[in-house]
């Protein structure tokens, strides 16, 4: 599945690379291997202090999760 394993580079990227099926696992394993905050977190900051390309990304990826 892609969303074994999420880069920290680029959090963003990587669940906007998941297909819409593979959301709901996505956020149900990241909640088992206490992964969600730290998820949210990065995107968080991305949203706030990035550049516009990765501000954009990042609410799309929040959204994408239901954070937004």
């Amino acid at each position: 599945m892609k969303h074994e394993i999420v880069s920290e580079t680029d959090m963003a990227h990587d669940v906007l690379g998941l297909d819409e099926g593979e959301i709901a696992p996505f956020v149900r394993k990241c909640l088992k291997d206490r992964s969600l905050s730290s998820l949210v977190s990065h995107l968080n900051n991305d949203l706030l202090f990035g550049t516009p390309a990765e501000r954009e990304s990042a609410e799309v990826a929040l959204r994408r999760i239901g954070f937004i």
